[in-house]
């Protein structure tokens, strides 16, 4: 059963959002345009009103609204979420990423799951309509699950540099990171 609050809860514990743009973060969404062959490419979580995305690729925008998203979509499915022609499908047929600004036509996203909560997608989209195969949704899956570890280890790291300021002196901690 989905529990948006334990989902959101995980999300903020990350201290992800808002923060600003990383190149390992931008290597993977790099990486995922060119391997589906697809214009954008994004990193985005998901929290109660918007899709904001840690990284893009082809995306002009930091975030989006939630209830246009098709990444709402993909957090609450264990598969990657794929529309070829959203112009055809009648959840996204009037949708303001399709119809206007980006006009998505084709989306695939895979579930970013952090300690057992999709927080956010590992997403590609397309102004066309885009068949993706097999060996695309795979690769997505895989990115994903990446960048799930990437952020828990992102996590961890800040953690400990906070807890390294607050008791070890200046002096020695520049020391510490030096050595």
């Amino acid at each position: 059963m989905h529990d948006e609050v334990t989902r959101l809860e995980v999300l903020r514990n990350l201290g992800v959002l808002d923060t600003v743009a990383e190149w390992p973060f931008d290597t993977l969404t790099a990486l995922a345009a060119h391997m589906t062959g697809t214009p954008m490419s994004a990193v985005s979580l998901v929290d109660e009103n918007r899709q904001w995305f840690k990284s893009r690729i082809g995306i002009e925008d930091v975030e989006t609204e939630r209830s246009v998203s098709f990444c709402t979509h993909a957090i609450e499915t264990p598969e990657v979420f794929v529309v070829e022609d959203a112009s055809r499908d009648p959840r996204f047929a009037e949708c303001p990423l399709v119809v206007d600004g980006l006009q998505i036509k084709a989306y695939a996203g895979a579930p970013i799951c952090v300690r057992g909560q999709n927080v956010g997608a590992f997403c590609v989209m397309d102004r066309r309509t885009h068949h993706f195969s097999e060996d695309d949704r795979a690769a997505l899956s895989l990115l994903a699950g990446l960048t799930a570890w990437m952020f828990e280890h992102r996590s961890h790291y800040s953690r400990l540099l906070e807890l390294a300021e607050k008791y070890v002196p200046d002096d020695e901690l520049w020391t510490l990171a030096a050595s």
